[in-house]
């Protein structure tokens, strides 16, 4: 899956890009005042398994990304 496919995803969940380093961080409050966290490598892919963290973090469906 490639890096851009996933940002776009988070962003049209909601999610705000809020640091950059390593790794990209994104961040999204939900209606119920959780802050859902997670992160994005600098890699032109991403692995199956950091996809399925990020899936896990985002409390999204693997459908939504393709998986």
């Amino acid at each position: 899956m490639f890096q851009n496919k996933v940002i776009q995803i988070l962003k049209n969940n909601g999610f705000r890009k809020v640091r950059s380093g390593k790794h990209i961080t994104f961040k999204k409050t939900t209606k119920g005042g959780k802050v859902l966290t997670t992160w994005v490598p600098h890699h032109r892919e991403v692995t199956v398994f950091v996809a399925r963290y990020i899936i896990k973090q985002t409390e999204k469906s693997k459908e939504e990304f393709g998986l």
